[in-house]
């Protein structure tokens, strides 16, 4: 469309649209309500955006910058009041996006907010953050669990207090024997001090428990957002539910008319007693039927398990995973329908089919140059066992399923081989102490009010679920050298399952940029990158690391 507009319609829509010209263009200085209505009116009219928006959402007269006319505010409030809460159609809620912003959570409500992974998440680092500062109260930095009242509260801070007091002073000593072995803090270069300090919290990250408060930054969809208020209203957790409800009035705040069924008790009631019912009402169906049949045989290769102490299983794969990739490829190339193509594969010899491979994937220079959408043809499912904290970084990942239970201390837990034999005697035995509360939390309130007093050093027990293309990204990424040397042993133990126990070559040497080394030049490497990429400016523009 090479729409013509008069002088006053380019007047006003210069307002709200980056260019009047070219078929691309952005929307801007608009509310989101008005934003989504736009679109989802676009898709059932013949007339361009820019049209639209000058026929049914503007009145032409001046508009206050940033918020658009009252009429077409009002007009995109009512549209989503009628297409959205009365006929239900969830897609134009997809349409608007809103920034929030979650302070002070403890990290087991990370875990919840992130569970669905269907929004953008920024998540507070504990790998590059100390976490020995107290509040403005002089307070160490954890969630109070609401469940928790009078002495039962004393002393969950009384054990918590302790956990956070031993964290600062072995990370404190760590920090200074790393420097004094390098020459003493004054002889190092800036890069070689950060890089030794992030060494330190990663060895001394395990003491930290699930109750610690975190910020995480979340970008999602009205309808994304929803659901998570759903779900958090759902939770038998007093956080959780306190959270959704935290959030749920932000949302009216800011896109009331995108969420008018968290308002409205007929629709809203029902989800969440269903959520109840299918989410959390299984446990003691689920122990009883576990009880039944204790003796049943795992399924699975054999567990591969790595001198850090993790553990992967590869519990279900395709045997002709490697036939299903080539056929994809076949019809994704020439259009070939998949019987056909899965013939053709059937029917060619290994160098052909090696040659197949090699010319799909190509010459990939980085992880980021990623093969195509063929390997999505095929998937595998590994049980896990690794620590809290290696968990949370796995857990981020979007496109596969994961599915974990409460935490717990039966498993063991996580020692960093850089700690010295004295540090990791004093580390042993403040877990073991932290372990003998949880028993006893346990006890007296259940295992998921006593999760938030478990250290992420304790191991947890977890299933991924994901197709070989994700599992090419998530192995190369998590084994690169920078990485935390937990969760570096769990995507290393991954990568094997496929080669080894899956036995598919083919897909294994697709994964050329995994790092099977022990990574210790990995950080010092990235570090000093970072350094030397980061334009001047303000330092606390300079000084923010992900995890």
């Amino acid at each position: 469309m090479s729409p013509e507009f008069t002088a006053e319609e380019r007047e006003v829509l210069s307002r709200h649209f980056s260019n009047l010209d070219s078929p691309v263009y952005t929307l801007t200085d608009l509310p989101d309500v008005t934003k989504a209505a736009l679109f989802a009116r676009y898709s059932r009219s013949p007339k361009s955006l820019r049209r639209l928006f000058l026929d049914e959402f503007s009145s032409r007269g001046d508009a206050e910058p940033g918020r658009g006319t009252d009429e077409g505010v009002a007009r995109s409030e009512a549209l989503f009041s009628r297409v959205l809460a009365d006929y239900g159609d969830d897609s134009v809620a997809q349409l608007a996006g809103v920034h929030v912003a979650l302070e002070g959570i403890s990290n087991l409500a990370t875990k919840v907010v992130e569970r669905p992974r269907l929004a953008a998440y920024l998540e507070q680092s504990t790998r590059y953050i100390p976490y020995d500062f107290r509040d403005s109260l002089g307070r160490y930095r954890y969630v109070r669990p609401p469940e928790l009242q009078g002495s039962d509260l004393d002393r969950f801070e009384s054990e918590m207090d302790a956990l956070f007091e031993f964290y600062s002073r072995l990370t404190a000593r760590v920090t200074d024997r790393l420097f004094a072995a390098s020459g003493g803090v004054d002889a190092l270069p800036s890069a070689m001090r950060a890089t030794l300090r992030a060494f330190a919290l990663d060895a001394t990250r395990g003491l930290l428990p699930a109750a610690t408060a975190s910020n995480v930054g979340v970008f999602a969809s009205a309808q994304a957002l929803e659901q998570l208020v759903l779900h958090l209203a759902a939770h038998p957790l007093g956080e959780m539910r306190l959270l959704g409800d935290q959030l749920k009035r932000e949302l009216e705040r800011e896109i009331p008319s995108m969420v008018t069924r968290l308002s409205r008790p007929e629709r809203r009631d029902p989800w969440v007693e269903y959520l109840r019912a299918t989410r959390h009402g299984l446990g003691g169906l689920a122990k009883e039927i576990a009880a039944a049949h204790a003796g049943a045989r795992p399924l699975g290769s054999q567990a591969l398990t790595g001198p850090l102490g993790s553990s992967v299983t590869l519990v279900d794969w395709d045997s002709d995973a490697e036939s299903r990739v080539g056929a994809a490829i076949m019809a994704e190339t020439l259009g070939m329908g998949a019987a056909e193509a899965a013939g053709v594969v059937a029917s060619m010899s290994d160098a052909e089919l090696d040659k197949l491979f090699g010319a799909y994937c190509g010459q990939r220079e980085n992880r980021r140059h990623r093969p195509g959408r063929a390997f999505e043809r095929t998937r595998y499912h590994f049980s896990v066992e690794a620590d809290y904290g290696a968990f949370r970084d796995l857990q981020r990942h979007r496109m596969l399923s994961i599915f974990w239970g409460d935490l717990g201390c039966e498993m063991g837990y996580f020692t960093s081989p850089k700690l010295t034999e004295d540090e990791a005697d004093a580390y042993a035995s403040s877990l073991e102490r932290a372990a003998e509360y949880h028993r006893e939390l346990r006890r007296s309130h259940g295992s998921k009010v006593a999760a938030y007093a478990v250290p992420m050093a304790y191991r947890i027990r977890f299933d991924i679920e994901l197709n070989a293309r994700e599992g090419i990204h998530l192995i190369e990424l998590r084994s690169a050298p920078q990485g935390h040397e937990s969760y570096r042993e769990v995507a290393q133990l991954m990568y094997r399952c496929i080669a080894e126990s899956a036995r598919h070559r083919r897909i294994a040497e697709a994964m050329t940029h995994v790092d099977m080394s022990a990574g210790e030049s990995g950080r010092l490497t990235s570090i000093q990158r970072q350094e030397h990429k980061k334009p001047a400016g303000p330092r606390g523009l300079q000084s923010g690391r992900r995890e």
